[in-house]
């Protein structure tokens, strides 16, 4: 398929990074709702400060975004703007938790729709990301410009080997007749160009965990053991579901938060017990379904199609059964997070070696 030469005029061109960065603050935002929820839980909903004052935490996230914007604005690093991803998440997950305060006029944090208002947010944010993703192919003057953002890291030495090649990937699909093109080809071809940059140990923690996941993906069988673990992944979410639809204490959930008049209670009432119930059966049984469709097409080696399957059973499991299993079992769902996350950071980099990096490919 040829590439597009120009962008559409209804929409600035796009960072080739894009998904993975708004991805970031989104799995941010989500981790840190999750957390916050299972923290105050445990420790009983304190509150910071004292004297009738009271230090909300989407102070914090606000603080967070600010300072995630700023760094945006500030740095011309690449890195910068993954510090920015994760900072600006977290700050937005600080911000998104406490919506039932400001849609009740109680300022009622436990806002029984909260968690659905929470929810669509999230869902309506993931939309956003893949409608930015597949509106269009990427033009030749957007893999231009992403070029030129690369190698801006040339002069401070900071460029490695795998970005350099991700940017001569990038140049190979502008205009050849762009006059621009020669001149970052010689950039390209720089002897600063691929060496080892200096990186701080998060950096390359970050670097270790991929390496290792990529040796992961190119192990002989790990497509036999990917179909293992997620049959496994099945059985349990269904087992562990059915737990959960079995256990009828009237008071599961109750709530006691501290305030300056004593300690109230919130109950979870019969008719909200049978609503999370529906919808945890609900949702698992579509992610078990996904998943099932995603083995059965790994076993036929469609491997593409398959792995997309079981992202997409993950990410509703992750977008609708968690949200819906915090709410019945407050921490015990913490662990069923954890395992849906790791699946999926393996799954998309089985994905992404199967695509062999195909939006910087040529065709």
């Amino acid at each position: 398929m040829p590439v597009p030469q120009y962008p559409s005029r209804r929409m600035p061109p796009r960072r080739a990074d894009v998904t993975e960065l708004l991805e970031t603050v989104l799995f941010c935002a989500i981790a840190t709702v999750l957390i916050v929820r299972t923290e105050l839980y445990l420790t009983n909903y304190p509150q910071v400060g004292g004297n009738g004052l009271h230090i909300a935490h989407l102070l914090w996230g606000g603080l967070l975004m600010l300072v995630s914007l700023s760094i945006l604005l500030a740095f011309v690093v690449q890195s910068a703007r993954r510090v920015a991803a994760v900072l600006g998440g977290i700050g937005l997950g600080l911000f998104i938790d406490e919506v039932g305060k400001f849609v009740t006029s109680d300022n009622n944090y436990f806002f029984k729709p909260a968690a659905t208002i929470i929810y669509c947010f999230f869902v309506a944010f993931f939309l956003v990301i893949r409608q930015v993703e597949r509106t269009r192919e990427f033009t030749r003057r957007e893999y231009l410009l992403n070029t030129i953002e690369a190698v801006k890291e040339l002069p401070m030495m900071r460029m490695s080997e795998e970005r350099r090649q991700r940017a001569m990937r990038m140049l190979e699909r502008t205009d050849p007749a762009d006059p621009l093109v020669p001149h970052l080809q010689r950039m390209l071809d720089d002897p600063r160009a691929g060496v080892t940059p200096h990186v701080g140990p998060i950096t390359r923690a970050v670097h270790a965990v991929q390496a290792r996941l990529r040796a992961l993906v190119a192990l002989p069988g790990f497509r036999s053991g990917i179909i293992v673990v997620f049959t496994a992944h099945v059985v349990f979410s269904a087992v562990g579901v059915s737990g959960l639809l079995a256990i009828t204490d009237p008071h599961l959930g109750t709530h006691r938060i501290a305030r300056s008049s004593g300690i109230h209670s919130i109950p979870y009432t019969e008719a909200d017990r049978h609503f999370v119930q529906v919808a945890l059966a609900v949702s698992t049984a579509v992610a078990i379904v996904l998943t099932l469709i995603g083995i059965e097409r790994l076993l036929r080696r469609r491997m593409v199609s398959g792995y997309l399957m079981l992202e997409y059973g993950l990410l509703v499991s992750i977008f609708l059964t968690e949200v819906f299993a915090f709410v019945h079992s407050q921490f015990a769902a913490a662990l069923g997070l954890v395992v849906n996350l790791v699946l999926l950071v393996i799954v998309r980099s089985a994905l992404a070696q199967e695509h062999d990096d195909l939006e910087y490919s040529v065709p």
